[in-house]
């Protein structure tokens, strides 16, 4: 081995006859952090167990799974809607159609809620969903303020807001694929402009 290192590394290193110098570099790189293995597989946990997989499949797991939650995420809103949709539209039919007066003369809390369940029957078939026990004590809870400065119109409009978000949103769990795609996008638009990959 001669060292001429002066301003720049420099070894040389003289073999002896019949060696191979490949082999001698193979030999050399192995005790150097020179050569480090990488494989592009990776290990996470799936289902409580830890697994190798590769970094397609991973991707594809991972994209699996955030159509998922977004999926999941749209069935929640839509529910929340449903029921926004169901209580305006009740508070509505009681308010217009004056269902409040009838309970005026009422002398126990559940003559009241008899009598709102009764004259609430008429108008099922205007809703979507049953009429229950919380849905009337709710009807009871309106102050008298809210009542008397009631705005049909102002009530229909905000029915109709959550009817196009319904069915905004049922669109988007129709086509759950697009809305993932257009969800990543609106990530990729937000976050990724001048943010450089760190690795």
């Amino acid at each position: 081995i001669e060292d001429n290192t002066a301003q720049d590394i420099e070894i040389i290193i003289h073999l002896i006859k019949g060696v191979s110098p490949n082999v001698t570099i193979d030999a050399l790189y192995a005790f150097t952090n020179c050569e480090n293995s990488i494989s592009p597989n990776c290990c996470i946990i799936i289902d409580n167990k830890p697994e190798f997989i590769s970094v397609n499949r991973l991707l594809q797991y991972s994209t699996e799974n955030t159509m998922n939650l977004l999926k999941v995420e749209l069935e929640f809103n839509l529910n929340k809607l449903q029921k926004n949709w169901h209580i305006s539209n009740l508070e509505k039919i009681f308010i217009e159609y004056k269902i409040y007066r009838k309970i005026e003369n009422c002398t126990t809390w559940q003559s009241i809620l008899v009598t709102i369940s009764k004259e609430l029957k008429p108008y099922h078939k205007l809703l979507k969903n049953e009429i229950s026990n919380d849905d009337i004590v709710r009807l009871t809870e309106l102050k008298i303020k809210r009542i008397s400065k009631y705005d049909s119109s102002n009530q229909s409009k905000k029915i109709k807001k959550i009817e196009d978000e319904m069915k905004k949103v049922s669109n988007n769990l129709s086509d759950i694929k697009t809305y993932c795609i257009d969800f990543f996008k609106h990530l990729l638009n937000k976050y990724g402009q001048n943010i450089k990959r760190k690795t």
